[in-house]
């Protein structure tokens, strides 16, 4: 028995094969860290409204040894140093919110929830347009990166889902032309 669905009012757990279950583990496991730093830097955010970030950034370049002049991250300083405590509190809470998202899907995921992975193509496809905009109007390899695995998580769900779908339907018995005589009577 591939799949096995228990109905508690509604779908909550399957059990799939072992080979399923490690990939959703891994995507379980993705999920759960990106929201813990997600809700990590929402909590530091808001706690540290008033900093200069600028001046903080600049540190951590120079302890890594990068040239804090060089124009590419010149411009990244420069923004840091101009961010208003306002468009801090609207990150923070952008951060706490997709955080707190990230951490459900990926609880979710990790106790083999259904609902946990519907919620997980539904909210990545979403996101899909959003991050491809940014990737056309500012490109990097790490959106790139990004864009690829987020889509491969979603084009695997909706394989496991419609797999589950259709081996969850009872098969229709086939009518032959006996029993075809007798439903018409």
């Amino acid at each position: 028995m591939d799949t096995l669905v228990i109905v508690m009012g509604a779908m909550t757990r399957v059990a799939d094969r072992p080979r399923s279950r490690r990939v959703l583990r891994l995507i379980a496991l993705e999920r759960i860290v990106r929201g813990v730093l997600l809700l990590t830097a929402g909590v530091y955010l808001l706690f540290n409204l008033n900093s200069d970030f600028g001046r903080l950034a600049e540190r951590v370049m120079r302890a890594i040894e990068l040239d804090p002049r060089r124009p590419f991250f010149h411009r990244i300083l420069a923004y840091l140093h101009h961010l208003h405590a306002s468009q801090l509190r609207i990150a923070a809470i952008v951060a706490l919110g997709y955080g707190a998202l990230e951490l459900v899907e990926g609880t979710g995921l990790w106790l083999d929830q259904l609902w946990a992975e519907y919620l997980t193509v539904i909210a990545t496809s979403l996101l899909l347009p959003f991050e491809l905009y940014e990737l056309v109007h500012r490109p990097s390899a790490w959106k790139a990166a990004g864009i690829i695995v987020n889509v491969a998580i979603v084009g695997y769900l909706a394989y496991l889902l419609r797999r589950r779908v259709r081996r969850s339907r009872p098969l229709e018995p086939t009518v032959t032309g006996e029993r075809l005589d007798e439903l018409s009577r």
